[in-house]
């Protein structure tokens, strides 16, 4: 049961970071604001996709 509920917090903040930086935009600037706005966004999609799994484990 755990692990139904930690994936689907997973697959609830994966999306909302995702959702969050297409709604944004592209990052204005470049360098190391660029680097974390891409960060974060390969972070989101590593969390819903350990959410996915974990919810259909």
């Amino acid at each position: 049961m755990r692990n139904k509920i930690d994936g689907t917090i997973g697959i609830l903040w994966g999306s909302g970071i995702i959702v969050s930086f297409f709604a944004r935009g592209a990052p204005i600037g470049g360098g190391s604001y660029a680097a974390g706005a891409l960060v974060g966004l390969l972070l989101g999609i590593a969390m819903l996709i350990a959410g996915i799994y974990y919810v259909r484990k």
